[in-house]
């Protein structure tokens, strides 16, 4: 008696989409070739790259190059998960290169994403990143404000601690500046450790070293080693020297930000794979960082139960259009061209933001200006918040 063997199931292939991502990058180079296709994080991808600037004066005196990158991808990714795939596989595309070559690049920012599907004639998906320049603090430096100033001045210049106090003051300044939120958690924490001396000294602990105590396996004798630890940080964080009582959102702010900082110190973990821990660790440690040098200046009426940070998320420009095809990739700009922000007079509102579109032709193109509720290195497109609809002829 024969026995019946199963036909195997037919798996369906998952349909593809095709990705194209943009940035910039402010270091002009020149390559040699019009087109690179290499496989990056074992994803087939073509790259290109362009001078912004043709005259080789401004590209000495300016700068600047554009990045576009094409690959494939499942057809329902979110377009922000795709965007960061995107500029990942070209941070590693310019890595390499420094590596290969001593170009000096800088920090690169992402332009745009745009995905198509495999039809004859296809809607194409996009979201374009426009950065609203704001470089004026809307709250003006009042006189109780310099007379906590010159309190602070006095106190760092009278106590024995003053110039550790200097030290992470600068780092607060210097990271609440900054827009990388790895970068500026990475400096809140260096001025988190300048604080650990007056931390430690305040709850009557030896600054950066814990006692531990065990047993020899072997023998049996008890012994006590030293450990290198910031043990004045955890105790300020936690608000106790023990961190089984602690309350557990401090339990929780200490293990964030310790794990993450060893995570990025010793390279444990990708960047991309980070999502909102280094924005989290960031608001905690600025938080505790702010306190910290508040309450060793004898200032504690700066001292906040509540703590915010500002933050500028970019605005965008999201939509489609009905298109066959893309241009060549060494072509490929911005979908719809925009004119640079300007803030002008409103009758009603004061200053306003003002930005030109246009459409060289685009069929079908519709979309929304919005607000990204979130940072880019971990929002969805369900955190496009919009603002106004276009439809444009």
């Amino acid at each position: 008696m024969s026995k019946k063997t199963k036909t195997p199931k037919r798996t369906k292939t998952a349909k593809k989409a095709t990705y194209r991502v943009l940035a910039r990058q402010p270091l002009s180079i020149d390559v040699a070739a019009k087109q690179i296709d290499l496989s990056i994080q074992g994803v087939p991808s073509s790259i290109a790259i362009r001078p912004a600037h043709s005259a080789p004066a401004r590209q000495k005196e300016v700068g600047g190059s554009i990045l576009a990158i094409e690959f494939e991808g499942e057809h329902d990714t979110d377009l922000m998960a795709a965007a960061r795939d995107g500029f990942e596989l070209i941070e590693d595309f310019l890595s390499a290169v420094s590596l290969v070559s001593g170009s000096t690049f800088g920090p690169s920012t992402l332009d745009q994403v745009a995905r198509l599907g495999a039809g004859k004639e296809e809607n194409c998906e996009f979201v374009q990143f426009l950065q609203l320049p704001n470089h004026h603090w809307p709250e003006a430096i009042s006189e109780p404000m310099i007379k906590s100033v010159r309190g602070l001045l006095a106190h760092w210049d009278g106590l024995e601690s003053g110039k550790r106090l200097r030290r992470a003051a600068r780092r607060y300044r210097e990271a609440a500046g900054r827009l990388d939120d790895i970068a500026a958690f990475q400096g809140a924490y260096i001025g988190l450790e300048a604080m650990e001396p007056p931390l430690a000294k305040m709850v009557g602990l030896t600054p950066g070293t814990e006692l531990m105590k065990g047993k020899c396996e072997h023998c049996g004798g008890e012994y006590a080693r030293k450990k290198n630890t910031l043990v004045g940080v955890r105790a300020f964080v936690l608000d106790g020297l023990d961190p089984g009582s602690a309350d557990p959102r401090r339990k929780g702010d200490w293990k964030l930000i310790n794990t993450l900082r060893n995570d990025l110190m010793h390279g444990l973990a990708d960047e991309g794979e980070l999502r909102s821990r280094p924005f989290d660790a960031l608001i905690a440690s600025m938080h505790y960082l702010h306190d910290a040098i508040s309450i060793c200046s004898h200032a504690s009426d700066q001292y906040s139960e509540k703590y915010r940070l500002a933050r500028a998320f970019p605005w965008v420009l999201a939509g489609s259009y009905t298109t066959r095809s893309w241009k060549d990739l060494s072509e490929w700009d911005r979908i719809i061209e925009t004119s640079e922000f300007k803030w002008v007079s409103h009758e009603g509102h004061g200053l306003v933001p003002e930005i030109h579109i246009v459409n060289h032709g685009k069929k079908d193109l519709g979309g929304v200006f919005a607000r990204l509720g979130k940072p880019i290195s971990f929002a969805t497109m369900s955190d496009v918040q919009p603002l106004s609809n276009m439809l444009m002829d």
